[in-house]
Protein backbone atom coordinates (compact mmCIF):
# COMPACT_ATOMS: atom_id res chain seq x y z
CA UNK A 1 0.00 0.00 0.00
CA UNK A 2 1.58 3.45 -1.25
CA UNK A 3 1.91 5.81 1.87
CA UNK A 4 2.57 8.87 0.09
CA UNK A 5 -0.99 9.25 -1.74
CA UNK A 6 -1.41 12.37 -3.85
CA UNK A 7 -4.08 12.57 -6.50
CA UNK A 8 -6.07 15.97 -7.84
CA UNK A 9 -9.42 14.22 -8.71
CA UNK A 10 -11.50 15.24 -11.40
CA UNK A 11 -15.27 14.96 -11.20
CA UNK A 12 -15.00 11.54 -13.49
CA UNK A 13 -12.87 10.26 -11.27
CA UNK A 14 -14.26 11.15 -7.95
CA UNK A 15 -17.56 10.01 -9.43
CA UNK A 16 -16.08 6.42 -10.14
CA UNK A 17 -14.66 6.45 -6.52
CA UNK A 18 -18.01 7.71 -4.88
CA UNK A 19 -20.73 5.71 -3.15
CA UNK A 20 -23.91 5.42 -5.16
CA UNK A 21 -25.57 4.90 -1.34
CA UNK A 22 -23.96 8.26 0.08
CA UNK A 23 -24.36 10.36 -3.40
CA UNK A 24 -28.29 9.23 -4.04
CA UNK A 25 -29.35 5.99 -1.42
CA UNK A 26 -29.51 8.07 1.66
CA UNK A 27 -31.93 10.32 0.03
CA UNK A 28 -34.19 7.34 -0.17
CA UNK A 29 -34.26 5.84 2.86
CA UNK A 30 -36.49 6.11 5.59
CA UNK A 31 -38.07 4.53 8.52
CA UNK A 32 -40.88 4.64 11.31
CA UNK A 33 -40.91 4.02 14.96
CA UNK A 34 -43.83 1.48 15.52
CA UNK A 35 -43.12 0.14 18.84
CA UNK A 36 -42.20 2.49 22.20
CA UNK A 37 -41.96 1.72 25.45
CA UNK A 38 -40.27 3.40 28.11
CA UNK A 39 -39.20 2.23 31.72
CA UNK A 40 -37.47 4.44 34.25
CA UNK A 41 -34.30 4.70 32.42
CA UNK A 42 -34.64 2.50 30.10
CA UNK A 43 -36.46 3.32 26.22
CA UNK A 44 -37.28 0.31 23.93
CA UNK A 45 -38.03 0.45 20.62
CA UNK A 46 -38.80 -1.63 17.12
CA UNK A 47 -38.16 0.37 14.17
CA UNK A 48 -38.84 -0.70 10.57
CA UNK A 49 -37.35 0.57 7.56
CA UNK A 50 -40.35 2.32 5.15
CA UNK A 51 -38.39 2.82 2.14
CA UNK A 52 -34.60 2.10 1.51
CA UNK A 53 -31.64 1.70 -1.18
CA UNK A 54 -29.43 -1.43 -1.81
CA UNK A 55 -25.82 -0.86 -2.56
CA UNK A 56 -24.88 -2.36 -6.19
CA UNK A 57 -21.61 -3.19 -4.42
CA UNK A 58 -23.65 -5.61 -1.45
CA UNK A 59 -24.39 -9.28 -2.04
CA UNK A 60 -26.14 -9.26 1.09
CA UNK A 61 -28.91 -6.85 0.30
CA UNK A 62 -30.27 -4.10 2.78
CA UNK A 63 -28.03 -3.21 5.36
CA UNK A 64 -29.10 -0.44 8.14
CA UNK A 65 -26.42 2.40 7.74
CA UNK A 66 -24.89 4.52 10.71
CA UNK A 67 -26.69 7.75 9.08
CA UNK A 68 -30.44 5.80 9.68
CA UNK A 69 -28.96 4.99 12.96
CA UNK A 70 -28.21 8.17 13.88
CA UNK A 71 -31.32 9.57 12.40
CA UNK A 72 -33.64 7.19 15.08
CA UNK A 73 -31.43 7.94 17.88
CA UNK A 74 -31.95 11.05 17.98
CA UNK A 75 -35.79 11.22 17.21
CA UNK A 76 -35.60 8.05 19.80
CA UNK A 77 -34.05 10.74 22.67
CA UNK A 78 -35.86 13.42 21.80
CA UNK A 79 -39.25 11.67 22.14
CA UNK A 80 -37.21 10.29 26.05
CA UNK A 81 -36.00 13.52 26.95
CA UNK A 82 -39.30 15.30 26.16
CA UNK A 83 -41.17 12.38 28.52
CA UNK A 84 -38.25 12.95 31.22
CA UNK A 85 -39.21 16.58 30.95
CA UNK A 86 -42.97 16.11 31.95
CA UNK A 87 -44.10 17.03 28.02
CA UNK A 88 -46.51 15.40 26.57
CA UNK A 89 -45.95 17.15 23.03
CA UNK A 90 -42.71 18.59 21.66
CA UNK A 91 -42.28 21.65 23.42
CA UNK A 92 -38.22 22.63 23.20
CA UNK A 93 -35.40 22.11 21.07
CA UNK A 94 -33.21 18.53 21.35
CA UNK A 95 -29.75 18.67 20.43
CA UNK A 96 -27.48 15.64 20.25
CA UNK A 97 -24.11 17.25 21.14
CA UNK A 98 -22.16 13.76 21.14
CA UNK A 99 -22.87 10.12 18.78
CA UNK A 100 -20.61 7.26 18.52
CA UNK A 101 -21.80 4.53 16.83
CA UNK A 102 -19.83 1.13 16.26
CA UNK A 103 -21.30 -1.13 13.79
CA UNK A 104 -20.32 -4.70 15.56
CA UNK A 105 -22.31 -7.09 12.97
CA UNK A 106 -24.34 -5.81 10.18
CA UNK A 107 -28.05 -5.54 10.47
CA UNK A 108 -29.81 -6.91 7.26
CA UNK A 109 -33.56 -6.99 8.63
CA UNK A 110 -35.03 -4.59 7.52
CA UNK A 111 -38.66 -4.92 9.49
CA UNK A 112 -37.61 -5.25 12.79
CA UNK A 113 -35.05 -3.34 14.07
CA UNK A 114 -34.88 -3.36 17.67
CA UNK A 115 -33.54 -0.19 20.06
CA UNK A 116 -32.77 -0.12 24.21
CA UNK A 117 -31.44 3.04 25.21
CA UNK A 118 -30.45 3.04 28.90
CA UNK A 119 -30.25 6.94 30.05
CA UNK A 120 -27.58 6.24 32.80
CA UNK A 121 -27.51 9.83 33.25
CA UNK A 122 -29.90 12.56 33.35
CA UNK A 123 -30.17 15.56 35.27
CA UNK A 124 -31.98 18.55 34.85
CA UNK A 125 -30.23 21.61 34.06
CA UNK A 126 -32.39 25.15 34.20
CA UNK A 127 -35.71 24.58 32.46
CA UNK A 128 -33.88 21.99 30.47
CA UNK A 129 -32.36 18.13 30.54
CA UNK A 130 -28.89 16.65 29.58
CA UNK A 131 -28.97 13.44 29.45
CA UNK A 132 -26.10 10.55 28.73
CA UNK A 133 -26.96 7.09 27.16
CA UNK A 134 -25.75 3.48 26.28
CA UNK A 135 -27.47 2.34 23.24
CA UNK A 136 -28.26 -0.86 21.72
CA UNK A 137 -29.63 -1.53 18.10
CA UNK A 138 -29.58 -5.19 16.90
CA UNK A 139 -32.13 -7.45 14.95
CA UNK A 140 -32.99 -11.27 15.47
CA UNK A 141 -30.02 -12.61 13.74
CA UNK A 142 -27.20 -11.62 15.44
CA UNK A 143 -27.22 -7.83 13.91
CA UNK A 144 -25.47 -5.60 16.41
CA UNK A 145 -24.63 -1.89 16.67
CA UNK A 146 -23.88 -0.07 20.04
CA UNK A 147 -23.94 3.46 20.74
CA UNK A 148 -22.58 5.93 23.24
CA UNK A 149 -24.90 9.40 23.14
CA UNK A 150 -25.46 12.49 24.69
CA UNK A 151 -27.36 15.08 24.90
CA UNK A 152 -29.45 17.89 25.45
CA UNK A 153 -33.36 19.51 25.74
CA UNK A 154 -33.17 23.10 26.10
Amino acid sequence: MSRNLEYKLERVQIAGLSSAYIDEGVKKDSWEIYELDVSGPVLTARIRMTSFFISPTDPGGFHLTIFSTQEFLAQLSNIYLHLAAGFETKERETWMRECAITSRKTIRDHENIQVEIDYYGLKKLGEGVISMANARVFDDHGGLFTAKLKGLLR
